[in-house]
Parts: structure tokens; C-alpha cells; sequence
């Protein structure tokens, strides 16, 4: 199998689609991530990003006043 691009492993690690993948290019992915440090570190800076997303949602989520979902969903079905 040859080693995958960075372009290639870039790509798949944006876009969440690892875990849907099959097995041989999984491996791939961690393979390449093993050898290359460029996309070893945007990896890294991925999932900090990530993380620093989901505290900020679950933070937020919290802290909603009462009926603010109601009516933003309601504020954005309406006609422009």
C-alpha cells in the first residue's frame, strides 16, 4: 500500500470522516501521522480546537436563558 499524501490524511482528519473508513486505510492514516510531524501537529491542533468547541457549547447550553432556542428557531423561520 502506498504511503498516503499529506493532502490526503489533511483531508480525512478535517473532516471527521476516520471513523466510517475501512481498516487498511485507518492504518493508513495512522501510518502516515507516525512519520509525518507537519500532519501530526494539525492533527494535534485539531482536536484542541475541537475540544475548545465543544466546552464552549456545552458552556453555552447551560447557560441559555429559558425559551431562547424557541425563539431563535422561531426568529429564523421567518420570511426575510
Amino acid at each position: 500500500m502506498p504511503m498516503m499524501s499529506c493532502r490526503e490524511v489533511s483531508t480525512l482528519v478535517s473532516t471527521g470522516q476516520r471513523p466510517d473508513l475501512p481498516l487498511r486505510k485507518r492504518m493508513g492514516i495512522w501510518m502516515h501521522l507516525s512519520m509525518c510531524q507537519h500532519c501530526r501537529r494539525f492533527w494535534r491542533q485539531l482536536r484542541v480546537l475541537d475540544r475548545a468547541v465543544r466546552s464552549i457549547v456545552i458552556g453555552f447550553e447551560r447557560d441559555m436563558p429559558a425559551g431562547l432556542e424557541r425563539r431563535i428557531v422561531e426568529r429564523l423561520s421567518q420570511e426575510p
